[in-house]
Parts: structure tokens; sequence; C-alpha cells
């Protein structure tokens, strides 16, 4: 299921926030307004998964068992026997009082997330105690975020280098790390096989492959290159390696080092897109670092045409370029109105609270407010230059 609503209740400056999320939601706002914070949120639901699972199964069969009540009756399943984890492989948050907002005391942090009239919610207490109430109808399971091939790649990617890291793990649960580190084995292990989503396909593609479709993504960022990975069992490592294709042949290929900073650091979101499928989540950060403003729209593109089939992607992204790509999308008719939520994270002054102005792009993608600070720094900049 995917999850269509979120709330969230004293976490960091998120006093009581309710976003509703489509297909594709935008993360939108200064630093340090709150978007991370949201992100951390869900990762922190992630991370406590198996904890979560364990609890909600053991009281669901306890009450059926204890209660007679039919399976597919709806009712909630309330468990508060487990530990929070508060430092593990997605979020390192340090000590409760550091996830708490600040102006409270005796409150709980509070997540809840929704799917239809399904839910899961969750509340951390100061003893790191889960409670968790749930409809036992919504089964944890079927959340998008905790099935097993759930991908996020967090805004400190790979970098080039010579080698990367292998995970036979990851690659069987179609994963290619957090920091898109085992992008290289993910490649090599499954350049030939077929996208799940056909209108993922680039229109310059002869094939469904991963890998050409990787490559002709990527091309939208630096024209006419091509990749390739490599895994190297003896030194247990993986390599990519970089040409470029003219009309008259290749040209010797290159490492990663030997290329542009922002053609390693994009990679990992064009493949984790290019490998999803409908009703999976996505969570990308800061999707445009390092890539020029026609790489950026074309990144926006990909995930527009990801989210029109039914992938869940939430971006978390200064850009404006990205967001005027989304807009583009929209008009287009490659993304509907409804297949895109925005939202803009603000602090008032003097405030600690993370405020939230919704945003909505309609079928013509006009929007239809601009909230003081929403990308209206080359407009600022502007009328400075024309004396204004």
């Amino acid at each position: 299921m995917k999850i269509d609503r979120v709330k969230i209740k004293n976490f960091k400056s998120l006093r009581d926030v309710d976003l509703t999320l489509s297909n594709l939601a935008l993360l939108t706002g200064v630093n340090s307004s709150g978007k991370s914070s949201f992100i951390q949120a869900l990762l922190l639901l992630k991370q406590n998964q198996n904890n979560l699972i364990q609890l909600s199964h053991y009281e669901m069969m306890n009450k059926l068992r204890t209660e007679n009540i039919k399976i597919f009756e709806d009712f909630k399943v309330v468990a508060d026997n487990t530990f929070l984890i508060m430092d593990d492989k997605y979020v390192s948050l340090g000590e409760y009082k550091d996830i708490l907002y600040q102006d409270v005391y005796n409150e709980n942090i509070e997540i809840k997330i929704f799917e239809n009239n399904k839910y899961l919610k969750i509340n951390y207490n100061s003893d790191l105690k889960i409670n968790i109430e749930q409809a036992i109808t919504s089964g944890m399971l079927t959340y998008n975020l905790f099935l097993k091939d759930f991908q996020y790649i967090c805004t400190d990617r790979i970098s080039p280098q010579r080698t990367y890291s292998l995970s036979e793990l990851d690659i069987k649960a179609n994963l290619i790390g957090l920091r898109g580190e085992y992008t290289a084995h993910y490649l090599s292990e499954n350049k030939n096989k077929s996208l799940l989503i056909e209108k993922l396909k680039h229109k310059n593609s002869k094939t469904s492959q991963l890998l050409e479709n990787t490559s002709l993504w990527l091309g939208e960022i630096s024209e006419n290159i091509d990749i390739d990975s490599t895994v190297n069992p003896s030194q247990n490592n993986a390599t990519l390696s970089y040409s470029y294709k003219y009309s008259n042949g290749k040209t010797n290929k290159y490492n990663p080092l030997n290329v542009g900073f922002g053609i390693t650091y994009v990679l990992p979101i064009i493949v984790a897109i290019l490998k999803s499928k409908p009703d999976d989540l996505i969570i990308i950060e800061n999707p445009e670092s390092h890539l020029h403003p026609a790489g950026q729209a074309k990144i926006a593109e990909l995930c527009a045409i990801a989210s029109s089939c039914g992938v869940q992607i939430i971006v978390e992204t200064h850009s404006d370029h990205f967001l005027n790509a989304i807009r583009v999308a929209t008009k287009k008719g490659l993304l509907e109105p409804e297949e895109s939520s925005i939202y803009y994270f603000r602090k008032d002054r003097d405030e600690l609270e993370t405020k939230i102005n919704e945003i909505n792009i309609d079928k013509y993608g006009n929007i239809d407010n601009y909230p003081k600070g929403f990308f209206d720094e080359w407009d600022n900049k502007l009328d400075e230059l024309l004396g204004l």
C-alpha cells in the first residue's frame, strides 16, 4: 500500500504536521526548516521495522485468540514492550531529547501513516518504548515503506572511485545501498534485465534492458556517454567505466575519476528509478546535486514518468529547475496534477515550529500560490539589478 498521508507530532521542529502524499511529493524550503526531519521520521519507522512487525503480529494474534475476533474485522492493536532503535542503518539521531520538540515535556512523539482509512500509529515516549496502534486489516507488511526493496538514496552519495563495494544481500533484495554504493554491482548483475515499467524506456533505446537505458538517461546529463560495470570476484569489488560514442566510434574507457563528478553522483538515482515497479517507494535527497540545470530537469522528468506509472517518490530538493520541470511535465500530460504534491517548509522569525505551505500545480503547469521564500531568489536579485 502507498502511504497517502503522514501525521507527525513533536518530532524535532515538526510540532504538529499533517501532509497528504501523492505519487510524487516534493519537499522544498530553506535549510534547517524541517524537510530532512520529515524524511527521518519515516526512516525511523523503517529502522524499527523488525520490532514493530514482531510486536504487531504478537499482539494481533493474542487479541484474535483471547477475544475471538475474526481476522478481517477492523480493530485496534496496541503494543508497548520494546525499545526504539535510535542509531542504526537508516538514521543516527542520538538521544530522545535530541528528537523531541523543544517546548514540550510530557508529550510523546507520534508518527502516523495512512492508506485510505487504514493506519499505523507509533508513539515513542521518553523511555524509548514503542507504542503501536493499528487497524488489523492494514497489515504492516503491506505498506511500501516496509517492503524489502524500499529504496532510500541519501544526499551523501557515492563519489567517483576506482572500485566499489559488493553486497550479494542487497543485490538479491533489489537494492543499491543508501548511498548508491552497490550501484556498480547491481548494474553488473542486472545489466540485461528488462525494465518493469515500459514507459521508463528511453526514447532512443532499442531494448528495455537496464544497462542500455541507464546509459541513455545518463546521456541526458552528459551527451553520448556509455556506461559499463564489471564485478571482479578475485578482488572482491566492482568497477564502473565510461566511454563516449561518436560517429567514428567510441572513445577509450575512462574510470569515474576521469569524468565529471556529477555523472557518478547522479547514477544511483537513475538506477533506483529504472529498477522500480508500481507501488514502490523511493525517497531521494537533493537529486540536483552537482548537476547543471538541464540535467536537473531531466532527472525531474524521469521522476515524473515513474510517478505517473504508480511509483511513489518523495524528493527533498532546493532546485527551481527540478520544480519547473515537474510543472512542464504536468503541462505536457506526463503527470496528472493530482499525481504530485509540493510542500514548502519554513520557520517564521523567532519560532521553533516548522510551518508548511501546500502548493498545487494545475494542468497548465501553473502554481496556485507563491509563499515568500519559495524559489523567489531569481526575482529578488533581478529586482535588485533593475533597481526596483
